[in-house]
């Protein structure tokens, strides 16, 4: 089998990206002001349809990353992985890894998040495999751009398609998101798991028959659906 799980408030807490924006700047209130009112203004675009959704991702970027040198950022990057994986991690997605890494399943992440903050994280995870954001350097600096789409609904679908393709990966699929813009996953996954979803999110699923789990809380709240029984 093989499962892919989201990141951000499937398998974590929180969400990683601006938590992670906020780490790099906040001894460094001098940006402060810029980064607020760049955000605020492309988050008001893109809800308005007038701004691709990576644009916000990559304004950020630009007044918080891209001053300082890739060796800092993997550092930060490490220490940000370090404390989601001591407790940062929903209960439930923890039981959900165990169960599918006891079985030998192919364990994958796919995440819109950028490789600079779910490659660690997917590391000491000890899982097969990532899709994400492809961040783009130039030596040791950040450019102000991509190496790949923003890894988000149908650009996650196609990565992930690429991922199974490439890797020579067959058999019953599993995928736990806590999303709606996950949902264009659907066509190519076997069953599809909504893990404690908002309630637009839950109206979707319920309306499409997804099961929904609890894995905020307790780890009890993961349960393996019956058609996982199978290899």
């Amino acid at each position: 089998m093989i499962a892919v799980f989201d990141l951000d408030y499937t398998l974590t807490q929180r969400g990683t990206w601006g938590r992670f924006v906020w780490r790099s700047v906040r001894t460094r209130p001098w940006f402060w002001g810029p980064l607020l009112f760049e955000t605020i203004r492309d988050q008001i675009e893109y809800k308005a349809g007038r701004r691709p959704r990576g644009a916000v991702k990559q304004s950020m970027m630009r007044w918080s990353l891209m001053r300082r040198t890739r060796p800092d950022l993997e550092k930060m990057a490490g220490a940000f992985a370090d404390a989601e994986i001591r407790s940062g991690l929903r209960p439930g997605g923890r039981a959900a890894l165990a169960y599918h890494r006891d079985r030998g399943d192919h364990i994958l992440i796919a995440s819109a998040g950028v490789d600079l903050i779910v490659g660690p994280i997917a590391e000491r995870l000890k899982v097969d495999g990532v899709v994400c954001t492809q961040m783009a350097w130039k030596a040791d600096r950040l450019e102000d751009r991509f190496a790949s789409e923003n890894c988000y609904g149908d650009a996650k679908r196609a990565a992930v398609t690429s991922y199974l393709i490439a890797n020579n990966l067959t058999g019953p699929t599993v995928f736990y998101t806590d999303s709606r813009a996950d949902f264009a996953l659907l066509p190519i996954m076997d069953q599809t798991i909504v893990v404690d979803p908002k309630a637009k999110t839950r109206a979707d699923a319920q309306n499409l028959s997804l099961p929904i789990q609890h894995w905020a809380k307790s780890e009890g709240g993961f349960e393996p659906a019956p058609q996982m029984t199978k290899s």
